[in-house]
């Protein structure tokens, strides 16, 4: 058998050798792994079944001594305890499901009487607050009450019992893979060991004495030397072991001097990587301006989140453009990444500017599409206004931009639509129209990103369900109602978004009555 095929055999045999140990030590390791965290996920459970006793003795004790004194301050761990066993019966069911244990039955059993004792107490509860002591306590003699808990609590040991069960199992067979998994770390050195010597045998006797002439050439190349040439000597197998030796080293040779070029190159990329990360990082707190104080009375908020990387296409402004004036800006340039997020930064400072020097809305717009030009055929939508923080009258203009919402006392009194078209490769006009913000109402822009938002159905968010949202919530501070927008989209849509959504949110609190919200066109 050639030599190099009897290396090669060796070789094969030690990696199998390896490759089999690799393989049953991360099979053991994985089992214990998965049998200490099933292990510790049911001692959460357990402990969440404690407190759910817990709680629904809080309730029997509460709703005891509400029957017995008729004082409503007996309710209080009775209404508590029952947001706790809500809380908790959720959480367990979760947690049982996801570890497919068969504990699941006893806990719907626990459920089940756990929803019996709770109508009969309900029962008494209000037998005692409609007619009186004697009334509740006439279904306290019933002892349908007692059963009933007694029952809830033969299922809730059960229910304890039966996880506790699962726990051990789950704990032995912990125990069972870590000990088989020490023991084979022991037994694995001594088996690679024997096999290192036997493979070491075999190669002095078919290797070292052959490649004699050579050692002397490769102690130099081993030394650091790699000037010096390999032999090529002796039979063709070793002969041509000889010449694959010179031929690793000039190999290695060029290795260095191209990971010497690589890693110049590397460092270059990182320092340009850094530099590109605090440009990102500044374009993205430019897009989303930080909001200022505002006048007493007033509140703003404002979010956006990019649909990709860590910049968008979307951008918002909300600051005081004069004492009294606070100028509200939200631009959703076609597309999303960096180059939309420049086109939609540079926008933005064009309106902003064009209101500090008293520009109407429409006239602001105009400005806007005079300045940017055709845009290199793409396009954006606007909302532009004005709020007087004194009267609360709004001038607003809307190019080709989704309807900004106007609401107060839990209804949208008005949708401000567009007042011109798009801004693209195209000349066009926009109007300015007035509307008038009361105590207590809102005004909300948004982007088609969160209208037209999808579930996993496939459907819209739409306008209609953020509308709802906005009017019901209060208005004393704006960024509450703004985190309950986005947590419902986020509940709505909780993958990754498909476009930038940006919301920009002004709150007038209630103070006195002003001016009707009937639109007037300026111009």
């Amino acid at each position: 058998m050639p030599l190099r095929r009897r290396l090669a055999l060796l070789a094969v045999g030690y990696i199998v050798l390896m490759s089999l140990s690799g393989v049953i030590a991360l099979l053991l390791s994985s089992s214990r792994t998965s049998a200490a965290r099933r292990d510790a996920a049911l001692t959460v459970i357990s402990e969440r079944a404690l407190q759910l006793r817990a709680s629904y003795v809080d309730m029997e004790t509460g709703e005891r001594g509400f029957v017995i004194g008729g004082n409503d301050v007996f309710l209080e761990p009775y209404v508590s305890g029952a947001a706790n066993v809500e809380r908790l019966q959720l959480q367990i069911r979760d947690q049982l499901q996801q570890l497919n244990s068969s504990a699941v039955s006893r806990f719907e059993e626990v459920v089940t009487a756990g929803s019996a004792w709770r109508t009969q107490a309900a029962i008494e509860v209000e037998a005692r607050r409609t007619r009186g002591r004697a009334a509740a306590e006439a279904i306290i003699e019933s002892k349908r009450d007692n059963a009933q808990f007694d029952g809830l609590r033969l299922a809730t040991q059960a229910f304890t019992r039966q996880l506790d069960g699962e726990r051990a199992v789950a704990a032995n067979r912990r125990d069972q893979r870590a000990r088989q998994l020490t023991q084979f770390v022991m037994l694995s050195p001594l088996v690679s060991g024997l096999f290192t010597l036997l493979a070491a045998l075999l190669v002095n006797a078919w290797v070292v004495h052959p490649i004699r002439a050579m050692a002397h050439a490769v102690r130099g190349v081993l030394g650091g030397d790699l000037s010096v040439v390999v032999p090529a000597v002796g039979a063709t197998d070793v002969a041509n072991l000889g010449a694959s030796m010179d031929s690793m080293r000039s190999s290695i040779v060029v290795k260095l001097a191209e990971a010497t070029a690589a890693q110049d190159l590397a460092t270059r990329s990182r320092e340009a990587l850094e530099q590109s990360t605090t440009v990102v990082l500044q374009l993205r707190s430019e897009l989303a301006s930080e909001l200022g104080t505002f006048p007493d009375g007033w509140s703003a908020a404002a979010d956006l989140l990019p649909a990709e990387g860590y910049v968008a296409g979307d951008c918002y402004d909300v600051t005081l453009v004069s004492p009294h004036q606070l100028g509200v800006i939200v631009i959703d340039i076609a597309g999303h990444g960096a180059a939309q997020a420049i086109a939609a930064l540079k926008s933005k400072e064009i309106l902003r500017a064009a209101l500090r020097v008293a520009m109407a809305p429409g006239e602001a717009l105009a400005l806007l599409a005079e300045q940017m030009g055709d845009m290199n055929g793409s396009f954006l939508t606007a909302f532009v206004a004005l709020v007087d923080t004194r009267t609360g009258r709004t001038q607003f203009a809307n190019a080709g931009h989704p309807p900004a919402l106007v609401s107060h006392d839990d209804e949208v009194l008005r949708e401000l639509e567009p007042t011109g078209p798009l801004l693209g490769a195209f000349s066009a006009s926009w109007r300015t129209s007035e509307v008038m913000i009361k105590p207590g109402g809102k005004l909300a822009v948004y982007t088609d990103g969160l209208s037209e938002a999808r579930d996993h159905e496939q459907l819209y968010y739409g306008m209609e369900r953020l509308a709802h949202l906005v009017s019901t919530l209060p208005c004393e501070q704006a960024e509450v109602v703004l985190k309950a927008c986005f947590d419902d989209l986020h509940s709505f849509s909780p993958h990754r978004l498909t476009d930038d959504v940006t919301m920009v949110l002004v709150c007038r609190a209630c103070q006195h009555d002003d001016a009707s919200f009937t639109a007037v066109t300026l111009g």
